[in-house]
């Protein structure tokens, strides 16, 4: 004769806790079940430092790196004027179409972000805005 298991149905709480619990995933710690606790790999985030862009080709390849998600340094100290507001008009269409964010780090240096990411400006101090004036 075979053996039937009772099996408890499982209350209002248990049934939501089991949509958003995952314990079919290796990764879960779960010290009830006596698993060991594995570390999940973290993903990498990619930042890319164009330190002399002097051509609308190297702004080209930034703008593929924000589209592909890459946080973009630009610095355009060195670049034409005519060119360099050319590039910072692309850019800025660029980043607007990608809902990032964009922030003037210095004089004519750029700090482009995709929207998958959080930049946090902190208020100048008193001693930066005397070096300013």
């Amino acid at each position: 004769m075979e053996e039937l298991e009772l099996q408890d149905k499982p209350g209002l709480f248990g049934r939501i806790a089991g949509i958003f619990s995952r314990e079919d995933d290796e990764d879960v710690d779960d010290t009830r079940k006596g698993k060991n606790l594995t570390l999940r790999t973290a993903h990498r985030y990619t930042i890319t430092v164009r330190r002399q862009v002097v051509s609308f080709d190297d702004a080209m390849a930034a703008a593929d790196g924000l589209k592909q998600g890459e946080q973009q340094i630009l610095n355009l100290s060195g670049t034409d004027a005519q060119l360099r507001q050319k590039i910072v008009d692309f850019m800025c269409g660029v980043n607007f179409a990608q809902e990032g964010t964009w922030e003037e780090v210095g004089e004519h240096v750029y700090l482009i972000v995709p929207a998958c990411a959080y930049v946090e400006v902190a208020p100048a101090t008193p001693r930066m805005g005397a070096i300013r004036n």
